[in-house]
């Protein structure tokens, strides 16, 4: 049985035999993956004609399997690389070139790529270790002390299992019965002895995770074991592990559908999560559905809600500055809860070869091709605002149609989010398709990023990096208690303010009070404004910043101006009775620098106000 309202994790439980019986009775008796095996040449044949993989299968011509490189492998615990991309874009890039190996042959049928299979799928059999370099945790993996279930050994199974399904009996006996004796031992026997040794050790933890983790392994276990084990009771085995233990990803999102991991992860952990869905619904003939789970109807808005304007949002938590939201996923999300997003639902998906199993699931019937498109009014209140009520993020927009083109992201939240940085009352304001000021996003990966001792040393990361103050010269701390209140909230057609308590923000005994509010004016060309209040038991120094990647010089003693493309943004800083002063400093921590630009009060003060209004100017 299945349940919803819950906030913390489903545990480890014993198999629930009755429940993989009811699941053994749905499921067929053949396994399958995702799209049609080589043979059957009806929409392969279609896709090919369709020309649009005419210029991959000009590409595959000359396409050499990626190596395995032990250099890279190690090139994070060696010192050689600063952070873990070199060595898992090496992994990652050899379930991509089986991928496309496999594309290449289904799509042809005529031959020439099936021994770059067969030698590819070998290579990756044999290969020391499928996991994440940055994972492998005293190389175990690598040296077959014990395996891991993770991001990429997920993949590596999924990926695999795809291909023998799709490849058929193109391939050798031998080589089949090799490949699933090597899911076994790494992937299939590692989880259900966890499960069966009510293993509580941090290894194999992604089944009690609340983060990306949890969907993305679970839909690469599942739709493995789905797509090859013939044993009908082994797959409604892996099935019933995939309904259960799936209920800990949701339980990681708002009760309002928000994602504290940001665009990215979102793209990653929930596109894993409609990946297991679609496998399951497809293996059962939709008689089971996760998307059964009211809290996924919010969840699925989640994006569409965080845009700012004209397609940016903002880059919070571990997102790239720049981030979308998947096409193929809103897409499939349209079409399957009536969503009504109209640029979303003609949306097709052939030429895209970079995986074998998203790749080709939207290519072929699925659930998501069998549903019509619903048509939505929205009404003018949705356009102008979303509102996240219970994380408190506030992303308000325009008049559509009228001549202010400014937009901004408010965040409250809390410092103990996943992926989390110390963020309490940030923001990012967007000016045409530009994003002026604001959060940051990530840097790259290094060794110790995810280590709490060190994670916040990272400027990017804590607080200093973010359009925060320091209070009495400090930063926010991390952890629960560290969460926005709000306060108040004003909406209206011409306005939108919003105050947020983040006094517990800050590890400062002699604060007692410090409230953000964001006031949004979207009449005439808009205006921004943030203003801090904050009052100490005695006299301490106060500074708010702006972080930005655009120019920007000073033009007086109280305006700044940030130029980004063809946008301009004037900045005006004040505090009434008090004088201010600035300082900056670029920031780059491996990745796209930026500037943090200071505000300051000259002298400490017992209490006082800073505010910041950005106005747009040509």
């Amino acid at each position: 049985m299945v349940l919803y309202a819950q906030n913390e994790s489903f545990p480890i439980q014993p198999i629930d035999e009755q429940r993989v019986k009811e699941i053994e009775l749905l499921l067929p008796d053949k396994p399958a993956g995702f799209g049609d095996p080589c043979s059957k040449r009806d929409v392969w044949d279609q896709l090919l004609k369709s020309g649009k993989y005419n210029q991959f299968l000009k590409e595959m011509e000359n396409f050499t399997f990626p190596p395995f490189s032990k250099e890279d492998y190690f090139s994070l615990s060696d010192g050689s690389a600063s952070s873990s991309g070199r060595g898992l874009s090496m992994m990652r890039n050899r379930a991509k070139g089986l991928s496309q190996v496999t594309w290449a042959e289904c799509l042809e049928n005529k031959g020439r790529f099936t021994k770059m299979v067969e030698d590819g799928l070998r290579d990756i059999i044999d290969q020391k270790s499928w996991v994440s370099p940055r994972i492998d945790y005293g190389f175990k993996n690598y040296n077959g002390i014990e395996y891991s279930v993770e991001l990429t050994s997920s993949l590596y199974a999924h990926t695999i299992a795809q291909t023998l399904y799709l490849m058929g009996d193109k391939l050798s006996p031998k080589l089949r019965k090799d490949a699933i004796d090597a899911l076994y031992k790494r992937v299939f026997n590692p989880l259900l002895n966890k499960i069966e040794t009510q293993n509580k050790e941090e290894e194999n933890s992604f089944l009690t995770a609340t983060n990306n983790w949890n969907h993305v392994c679970l839909a690469g276990v599942v739709g493995a074991a789905l797509a090859v084990l013939e044993d009908k009771h082994e797959r409604a085995v892996f099935t019933s592990v995939g309904e259960y233990y799936s209920q800990n990803g949701l339980i990681g999102f708002g009760d309002d559908g928000y994602c504290t991991e940001g665009i990215g992860y979102y793209n990653y952990g929930f596109g894993h999560y409609i990946l297991l869905r679609e496998n399951i619904w497809q293996a059962t003939g939709g008689k089971l559905d996760l998307f059964a789970n009211p809290k996924v109807q919010k969840i699925a808005s989640y994006a569409s809600n965080l845009e700012i304007i004209n397609g940016v949002f903002p880059s919070i938590s571990d997102s790239h500055q720049g981030s979308k939201p998947d096409a193929s996923i809103i897409a499939y999300l349209s079409r399957n809860l009536g969503l009504g997003l109209k640029e979303y639902d003609e949306l097709t998906f052939e030429g895209k070869t970079e995986d074998n199993r998203n790749n080709v699931m939207m290519v072929f019937p699925n659930s998501a091709s069998m549903s019509k498109p619903r048509s939505v009014k929205r009404g003018e209140d949705q356009m102008i605002r979303s509102f996240f009520d219970q994380t408190g993020v506030l992303i308000t927009r325009p008049v559509p149609g009228s001549a202010c083109n400014m937009g901004v992201a408010f965040k409250g939240g809390n410092n103990q989010e996943s992926h989390n940085h110390n963020d309490v009352g940030s923001y990012t304001i967007v000016l045409g398709n530009e994003i002026m000021a604001g959060d940051p996003g990530v840097i790259p990966y290094t060794a110790n990023i995810f280590d709490p001792q060190y994670r916040y040393t990272y400027k990017t990361i804590a607080s200093f990096g973010h359009p925060l103050p320091l209070v009495a010269g400090k930063e926010q701390q991390p952890g629960a208690e560290a969460k926005a209140k709000t306060i108040r909230t004003d909406f209206t057609r011409e306005k939108d303010e919003i105050t947020l308590d983040i006094a517990s923000a800050y590890n400062v005994p002699e604060l007692k009070k410090l409230e953000r509010t964001m006031s949004y004016n979207r009449t005439g060309k808009g205006s921004i404004t943030i203003s801090d209040d904050f009052e100490y038991s005695r006299p301490e120094p106060f500074e708010t910043a702006i972080t930005t990647r655009a120019k920007w010089e000073k033009k007086s003693k109280n305006t700044l101006l940030l130029t980004m493309g063809k946008e301009k943004l004037l900045v005006t800083f004040s505090s009434p009775g008090n004088k201010l002063s600035i300082r900056s400093e670029e920031i780059a921590e491996g990745g796209k620098p930026y500037s943090r630009i200071g505000i300051y009060m000259d002298e400490p003060v017992i209490s006082g106000q800073i505010i910041l209004t950005y106005r747009p100017v040509k």
